[in-house]
């Protein structure tokens, strides 16, 4: 499992194939999302942008570690 940075955490992050819309999407947890926002839901950063704009999809973090079966089965019920 591949790892991002920010403000000196580290979260993971995992890059998934779905068939339902045939693009390779890459996910993360919502701890990270949380890092990213402001409670206004503004950025607390440019480079939060960048990397929300780079994150497909967040899920929990004991989601984030499911097989790839599982994962793409929730995140194909979410979108």
């Amino acid at each position: 499992m591949n790892r991002i940075s920010f403000l000196n955490k580290s979260y993971p992050v995992r890059e998934l194939f779905l068939d339902s819309i045939s693009l390779e999407v890459t996910i993360s947890t919502s701890d990270l999302n949380d890092a990213l926002m402001n409670k206004d839901g503004s950025y607390v950063s440019e480079s939060a942008r960048i990397i929300d704009e780079e994150i497909f999809f967040f899920v929990e973090r004991n989601e984030i570690e499911l097989n790839d079966i599982e994962l793409i089965k929730i995140l194909e019920e979410a979108i």
